[in-house]
């Protein structure tokens, strides 16, 4: 009898390990904790990277953009909506959740209006919102997506299959918390 339940006991065991697994890695990346600050620097940009001009700045991790020149990627020169690869920002609406205005703000900085980004794509390139998945650089070379993260603005997520950058990220969020940059240190 005792068998049996320790059988039981032990199938249910292996069955939580794997939903839990299985569930990490479809979603958000879960917590961060005990990850390392990345011991790498933030990646160039790519050589096939393509300009976007800015139009907007919707919250921290959503701009609206027009293509320069379209291409096999994006085809189409109307404005596209772009959701950053890899981060995810605190919401600014309905009711906004802390930092979300500065992280706003600071995506606005980084990308003023009528500037300049490169975007280069992961391995999907839409998400269920008809928003398009993109790396982005700014016009003097730097990691959109980690400047964020690095400012304590965002948080690392990892959404399968765009994870081309999640551990720097993962890292990054690491380092940011310890710090308590950002939302990290004011949010609670």
């Amino acid at each position: 009898m005792w068998a049996v339940v320790v059988v039981l006991c032990a199938a249910a065991l292996i069955a939580v390990v794997v939903w839990v697994s299985s569930t990490a890695e479809v979603g958000d990346a879960g917590p961060v904790t005990g990850a390392t600050a990345p011991d790498r620097v933030a990646p160039e940009r790519p050589s096939d990277a393509f300009a976007l001009t800015v139009l907007y700045v919707y919250d921290g991790d959503t701009i609206q953009a027009r293509m320069q020149q379209p291409n096999d990627v994006v085809t189409t020169a109307n404005p596209i909506r772009v959701r950053l690869i890899g981060i995810d920002t605190p919401e600014g609406t309905p009711t906004p959740e802390c930092w979300a205005d500065e992280a706003r703000t600071h995506l606005a900085q980084l990308l003023p209006e009528g500037s300049t980004v490169w975007a280069a794509p992961d391995r999907d390139t839409w998400d269920d919102y008809d928003r398009r998945l993109f790396n982005l650089w700014t016009d003097d070379g730097s990691f959109v997506n980690l400047e964020l993260v690095t400012a304590g603005d965002a948080e690392a997520i990892r959404v399968w299959p765009n994870v081309a950058f999640f551990d720097l990220l993962a890292g990054a969020q690491a380092a940011a918390e310890a710090s308590g940059a950002g939302r990290w240190g004011a949010c609670g």
